[in-house]
């Protein structure tokens, strides 16, 4: 009986001693979204008015739109779509966007009212894409990023010209090589300084995020 009573005795002294497990192993947070990474090749130009170069403008504006909790752009630097390839897969990219743009130049301007037109239609594309959310911290990072990107598709929209015409066409790859979107956006500038660019990425945008989710 002695050996009894001191047996449950120590028994209950080693639930008291033993320690519980942590409250967040208990609870841990659930784990985020998947983020599916995007290379994005340097744009290839098949044709652009003079002193006028489109490369880095398609750049950021792929950049900013494909941007979100589930998206990430990863921009390369190698030009030659086979060697774009090859860096694609060497920073472990699951997909490979690749862009051409064809940014023609037809005579004739809008003059002053047509260049205030233009400024309008800039203002308003970059009106409806100019908002970031998040903490005070990614504000202040996306609000700085989306400055310099905007900064670098007005200083392009600023160069075009009325009757110009821009097509975008662009190519999406998984890591395997499979084309997985392929398609071509078209506008023509209805006054002088109209951004062209942003949006038809936008559109593009819209299904290369479309294609990514599948």
């Amino acid at each position: 009986m002695r050996y009894t009573v001191r047996f449950r005795a120590l028994s209950a002294l080693a639930l008291i001693t033993t320690p519980l497990a942590p409250a967040a192993a208990q609870d841990q947070a659930p784990a985020g979204p998947a983020v599916a990474l995007i290379c994005l090749a340097p744009a290839t130009v098949e044709a652009a008015p003079n002193g006028v170069d489109p490369v880095a403008a398609v750049g950021a504006a792929f950049s900013t739109f494909l941007n979100g909790p589930t998206l990430a752009v990863q921009p390369l630097n190698a030009r030659l779509q086979s060697q774009a390839r090859q860096e694609a897969k060497l920073g472990g990219c699951t997909f490979l966007l690749l862009t051409t743009v064809k940014h023609q130049r037809n005579t004739g301007g809008g003059g002053l009212l047509g260049r205030m037109a233009g400024g309008a239609v800039q203002q308003g594309a970059w009106a409806a894409t100019g908002a970031v959310g998040g903490s005070a911290v990614g504000r202040v990072m996306a609000g700085a990023a989306a400055g310099a990107a905007s900064t670098t598709i007005y200083d392009y929209a600023s160069a075009s010209r009325q009757k110009d015409e821009l097509t975008l066409t662009y190519l999406l790859e998984d890591a395997a090589g499979k084309v997985l979107v392929e398609d071509s956006e078209k506008r023509k500038a209805k006054a002088d300084g109209e951004d062209l660019l942003t949006p038809i990425a936008q559109k593009a945008a819209e299904a290369i995020a479309k294609a990514v989710a599948k």
